[in-house]
């Protein structure tokens, strides 16, 4: 299964780390430790002699070691293209420092025997390391970190003792952060947030960009990861005031001195760019990237795989025995909700001070994105009825699939393939690009209440090719067309919330406006739709969920031959459900009746699906 996870590549997207809505002013220090050129000259100058009066193997034992490696963000070990993850100059002391990890070393020991400044306060990091290996080999050094100023401000401003990842949860009512958003937060080991500092690897996206834009230039790479220093009060505000987002702290079990390290090694990238790609590189790589540094011994990297969002880290970290204590912070709209719930029930009132049950949206307890099925069906079309189907779901999350450790309704899928083989041939019944819904449910606090304007209100939007029935003659043909579309309108919660929460009921129903284009081999090579949209989904139990759906689309395309149809209704009802087995396996039904020219068509398929 983890070989259709690579093959999937970039159809998960994590976009998964696009930049969260919220922002803060960075924390600007003074970087003032550029190389001297007379220091940047040594790298070309022939070394007669290995610093320190290092051996060769000596020094190739430092400079093959994975943490040396990690430093200079090469992988840990070399490869056909062995080369660093950043080739900024100003990030190494040899000239070939980037692709020649032994050079890098041997180069910036030579400037820490000759005592220089520059690159002893640049890169204490691997000062640090450096005078460690020496030690341990009984070679004396002077290498000594006190005396940079500047660095030395730059840790007392974060005085980190402790680090904690910080998971913001998905906000699909802003596209930038509908993959949630991770981060670390750093203090001294006491519980004053107002002292606390945040780390934030980051998207640099150019504001003129506009939404599609912005995606694919995140997909390739085209722009650069920054790295902000911030108050951490002010990044957590906004996630809870501002966006109304849930946050997951999970402290890490890292000892002062592994912090201090990671500490080391942000004053030494913190100011180098770097590309940023959504699906791996991102904010989520770089706080798995700066554990593994100080933790040369462990491979969390090659635990996350190939495509990384940022729910998938603190699954992983969990599981590593990383996180030595989780905790949930709930958003204003969290709170509101637990009052609205405790007035229903009677419960009395809530505020900030009462202690809630955490939310069921804890990332370490979701389902993987990924999704595989297998599945067998009928379609009142085809002579034996008989048809198969296979499922690949690249990311994220359906109003079928498992809830828990999501944000609720969460409805956002990215490059996802149905695909059906009939009495005829294999055809491709669906290939999602993007397809998002937002139910946010008027009667809730969980209403999108940070839009000034539209607050209360359901939308959706898509862009994908789905098999389509030209329901405009007799024929009644299927083709594959490209559907663009956009719905708007209103969704209620129905139900009990569970008590002493922050959630909301376990049914929700809408009803939208749907408008869009569908381009293709139907009659004319397109049709406009408009129509309305009604439906209910319900959450059983914890692992049952059902939902059904009322479309009644009109579609028109101008033609005036006989026996065709210009305009025309084409209403269908849809019938989902899903039970899960495990948290890695799961049953679905999902099933649609439509009308067609002259008569009433049903498809229906049975799915066991594989969650990886």
């Amino acid at each position: 299964m983890s070989h259709i996870a690579h093959k999937l590549g970039i159809l998960t997207v994590s976009l998964a780390c696009l930049p969260s809505m919220a922002s803060g002013t960075a924390h600007g220090i003074a970087d003032g430790t550029q190389l001297s050129d007379t220091i940047k000259s040594l790298s070309n100058q022939s070394l007669k002699a290995n610093p320190y009066g290092l051996s060769d193997v000596q020094i190739q034992a430092i400079a093959s070691s994975v943490a040396w490696r990690r430093l200079l963000l090469f992988k840990d070990y070399p490869t056909g293209k062995d080369e660093s993850r950043l080739d900024n100059p100003k990030f190494f002391v040899a000239a070939t420092g980037h692709n020649d990890a032994k050079a890098e070393l041997v180069a910036t020991l030579d400037a820490l025997a000759r005592q220089n400044q520059a690159v002893l306060c640049q890169f204490p990091a691997r000062a640090h390391f450096l005078a460690n290996q020496l030690g341990q080999m009984g070679v004396p050094h002077t290498i000594d970190l006190t005396a940079c100023s500047e660095f030395q401000a730059f840790a007392k401003s974060l005085d980190a003792k402790r680090l904690s990842l910080i998971f913001a949860e998905e906000h699909p009512n802003a596209l930038a952060s509908a993959f949630a958003h991770v981060l670390l937060k750093a203090d001294n080991g006491s519980d004053e947030d107002k002292r606390a500092m945040a780390v934030n690897y980051t998207v640099a996206s150019d504001a003129k960009d506009g939404t599609v834009k912005s995606t694919l230039k995140s997909i390739s790479g085209k722009y650069a990861g920054v790295m902000e220093i911030l108050p951490y009060q002010d990044k957590q505000n906004d996630y809870l005031v501002k966006d109304e987002r849930d946050l997951w702290q999970y402290t890490l079990n890292l000892s002062e001195a592994e912090v201090a390290q990671i500490v080391r090694h942000i004053w030494e990238v913190k100011d180098m760019a770097r590309p940023y790609f959504f699906t791996h590189d991102n904010c989520a790589t770089e706080i798995v990237r700066l554990i593994d540094v100080v933790r040369p011994d462990g491979r969390l990297k090659d635990k996350v795989g190939k495509i990384v969002i940022p729910s998938r880290i603190a699954s992983i970290l969990v599981e590593q025995g990383v996180v030595a204590q989780t905790q949930f912070i709930p958003s204003v709209s969290t709170l509101r909700q637990a009052r609205l719930n405790a007035s229903h029930q009677s419960a009395g009132a809530v505020d900030a001070t009462d202690v809630l049950l955490p939310s069921r949206n804890n990332p370490a307890n979701a389902t993987p994105v990924h999704r595989i099925g297998l599945g067998i069906g009928m379609d009142e079309r085809y002579t034996d009825k008989a048809v198969y189907g296979l499922s690949l779901n690249g990311a994220y999350q359906d109003l079928l699939d498992n809830p828990n450790g999501v944000r609720p309704l969460l409805d956002l899928q990215l490059m996802s393939l149905e695909a059906i083989v009939d009495d005829e041939k294999v055809k491709i019944k669906d290939l999602t690009i993007f397809s998002t819904r937002s139910l946010n449910p008027a009667n809730t606090a969980k209403n999108n209440a940070t839009a000034p304007i539209g607050v209360g209100k359901a939308w959706g939007q898509r862009l994908k090719f789905s098999q389509v029935i030209d329901a405009s003659t007799h024929d009644n043909d299927d083709h594959l067309v490209l559907d663009v579309g956009l719905q708007k309108g209103k969704a209620w919660n129905l139900g009990q919330a569970r008590a002493h929460t922050g959630e909301i009921a376990d049914t929700t129903c809408y009803v939208l406006a749907d408008g869009g284009v569908q381009i293709g081999q139907v009659n004319q090579g397109y049709r406009v739709g408009v129509g309305a949209v009604a439906g209910c989904v319900h959450y059983a139990t914890e692992r049952v969920r059902g939902l059904v759906e009322l479309s009644v689309p009109y579609y028109y395309h101008a033609d005036s031959a006989d026996g065709v149809r210009s305009g025309y209704f084409q209403p269908s009802v849809s019938i989902g459900a899903q039970a899960d087995i495990s948290r890695d396996y799961a049953v679905r039904l999902v099933s649609k009746t439509e009308r067609l020219y002259d008569n009433t068509n049903t498809q229906a398929m049975l799915y066991l699906s594989k969650y990886f």
